[in-house]
């Protein structure tokens, strides 16, 4: 179980949450571990970008507690994006097509639609300006170009 130093466990999915104190920290890997393996069983939980957390965290992706609680894992967001690619397959002409999220939030879901749609361009909106932020960043490192 990943710990760090002698902390105690505390319950990241409650401080990570609405009011929390971890609500809008930036998480350390440990903690990214921690609350996989106490929520879920498995502190690789929060893979997200097609990566377990110490290989995004490696790269320089970072974030906040809620969007560690909050995102859209890799798991089902390549479901999702995999049921998405299959009809829109089928659409004529998608050459400059542009994939919206509307609540990009963490970005996975979009990352993974454009894994799976070639030559799509995508486009987030995003109302929190300070996940805004965190994610232009993260998106950046990975070098997804996205409107925003």
């Amino acid at each position: 179980m990943p710990t760090k130093g002698t902390t105690r466990n505390l319950s990241l999915t409650a401080a990570c949450s609405w009011g929390g104190a971890k609500r809008d920290a930036v998480l350390d890997l440990w903690e990214i571990e921690r609350y996989g393996f106490d929520s879920y069983g498995e502190p690789d939980y929060v893979s997200i970008y097609g990566m377990p957390p110490s290989e995004w965290y490696g790269r320089g992706i970072r974030l906040l507690g809620r969007t560690a609680v909050e995102c859209t894992r890799d798991r089902l967001a390549a479901a999702i994006s995999e049921d998405v690619a299959s009809v829109a397959g089928t659409a004529p002409g998608r050459a400059g097509t542009y994939v919206l999220d509307p609540f990009v939030g963490s970005g996975n879901t979009l990352y993974w639609l454009l894994r799976r749609l070639a030559g799509s361009r995508g486009m987030g909106f995003e109302l929190d300006p300070v996940i805004s932020q965190v994610t232009q960043r993260n998106l950046a490192i990975l070098g997804l170009q996205i409107t925003w």
